[in-house]
């Protein structure tokens, strides 16, 4: 790996990608800032560690930002970050209503509008890591195209502009996997969903007993059942037997002959005769 943290040493800018893999430390934006920033390469994925959740952003490096500022102004260059922003996400007082984010603010398309922001903003008093884990698994693009990707979400050419805010489909993490490596993918709501299994689970095996015993009982009655049909195809088998057998006996019995009236012999027992001979 090179000095600026780049995986492919040799390869052209457009192609290079940056801290692959990498899940740095938590850092907070009082102490730690300029030691984050040092850390960070455009493209990665920013972890903001909030109280009972985590929000996520894509770093986009040194950007222009040019909101609330005159014409006349001097457009300032700052640290920025790209995210899906949540009204529900407050980075500075968890439990008011008042931040410098957008992420109070409903955008166009409502809940979840895709804005830039500069990392100070957004990074707050939460803490703050790299976590470019999802690497491992899902190989990711580029640096420059994964910044290429936020921005167009955020300039209205990607339909990703469109798309409404949804918790379990289409969230702050969703949208930066997304950009990451075109895989919508959001750990935290796969662990919240193991987590909601294991308790149905539980919350089940603790309703079922009268279902369970039920279903028991059903069961030992149809073991019952086809004993009983067992029983009775084995007697009517053994009843066959018996018939075929008295047949058979009826058939080794000598045949009766007839002797008419004038003391010839019958036609039956002239079988019998020659047959006997």
């Amino acid at each position: 790996m090179g000095d600026d943290g780049s995986s492919d040493i040799g390869v052209e800018e457009g192609q290079r990608k940056y801290n692959v893999g990498v899940i740095s430390e938590w850092h907070q934006v009082g102490t730690d800032y300029h030691v984050f920033l040092t850390q960070l390469r455009p493209g990665d994925l920013i972890e903001f560690k909030r109280d009972g959740y985590c929000h996520w952003a894509v770093y986009i490096g040194e950007h222009a930002f040019a909101e609330n500022t005159e014409a006349d102004d001097l457009i300032p260059v700052l640290p920025c970050i790209v995210h899906r922003a949540n009204p529900t996400d407050n980075p500075e007082n968890m439990n008011g209503m008042f931040s410098a984010s957008k992420s109070l603010r409903k955008g166009l398309y409502g809940i979840g509008d895709v804005v830039v922001e500069p990392l100070r903003d957004v990074w707050r008093e939460s803490g703050a890591k790299i976590n470019n884990g999802m690497d491992t698994t899902i190989p990711p693009f580029p640096a420059q195209k994964i910044v290429e990707r936020a921005l167009c979400v955020v300039h209205g050419e990607d339909r990703q502009s469109y798309t409404p805010y949804n918790v379990l489909t289409n969230n702050c993490e969703h949208f930066a996997s997304w950009c990451r490596s075109g895989w919508s993918v959001s750990s935290q709501v796969a662990r919240r969903m193991e987590q909601l299994v294991k308790l149905g689970m539980v919350a089940g095996a603790a309703v079922l007993p009268r279902p369970l015993s039920i279903m028991g009982g059903l069961c030992l009655a149809g073991l019952q059942m086809m004993t009983e049909v067992r029983r009775s195809a084995s007697s009517q088998s053994q009843n066959g037997f018996d018939f075929a057998r008295d047949q058979l006996d009826d058939l080794s019995m000598p045949a009766v002959s007839f002797v008419p009236s004038d003391g010839q012999q019958g036609v039956e027992d002239q079988i019998m005769t020659s047959g006997g001979r």
